[in-house]
């Protein structure tokens, strides 16, 4: 099983990069946001997930961890295979997706091209529970880890009653970081902001 290759970028494509080390080239499909982190001629490393079709070996690659760990848990998800689940975090940054599933954004999901509401449904209905916001959230690249009481805060944010979007709750609790506040705490502020802001 390949776990990962490192070496250098001898090209990028719209939908993958070309990786060679020791004399091999590999072609490696990426998300489009992934592929934004390579440069040709310099070394990277890609997190590597390897699909067995009948016809065919195919590598997918993440820069982190993490977002292979996401990308993985949605191919057993029905309707979803790889090119999709590509598709998905080449729209939805690992994390955001992982904060839309625990909220039950269905609407975030069906931004996706190729989502339509009932497949979204089933990835919330699915993944709801398997997904972790805080999982090697350290190695996001630009992304905001969120504790506990941010991830209850952000899914009280985003029900039905409050209504707001996963986006505007985010950066609501990303503003009250470092306040080390209690859930309660951090719904009244986070509101406070997000009614300033209306």
């Amino acid at each position: 099983m390949i776990d990962a290759i490192a070496g250098t970028v001898a090209r990028i494509g719209e939908d993958h990069v070309i990786l060679e080390t020791g004399g091999i080239a590999f072609r490696v499909f990426c998300p489009a946001r992934a592929l934004q982190e390579f440069t040709a001629g310099e070394e990277a490393e890609a997190f590597i997930h390897l699909a067995l079709r009948d016809d065919a070996l195919q590598l997918y690659g993440f820069p982190t961890r993490y977002e292979r760990d996401v990308f993985r848990q949605l191919l057993p998800v029905g309707q979803v295979g790889p090119k999709l689940a590509l598709q998905i975090l080449s729209t939805l940054p690992a994390q955001q997706l992982v904060a839309a599933i625990a909220a039950g954004d269905v609407e975030s999901l069906t931004s996706v091209k190729g989502i339509g509401r009932k497949t979204a449904q089933r990835i919330v209905i699915d993944l709801r529970d398997k997904l972790s916001l805080g999982a090697a959230s350290s190695e996001i690249p630009g992304g905001v880890p969120l504790s506990e009481a941010e991830v209850t805060a952000l899914r009280a944010l985003t029900s039905r009653s409050l209504g707001f979007s996963v986006r505007q709750a985010r950066n609501a609790l990303q503003r009250l970081r470092g306040e080390k506040l209690d859930t309660p705490e951090l719904v009244r502020r986070a509101l406070e902001i997000l009614g300033s802001e209306g």
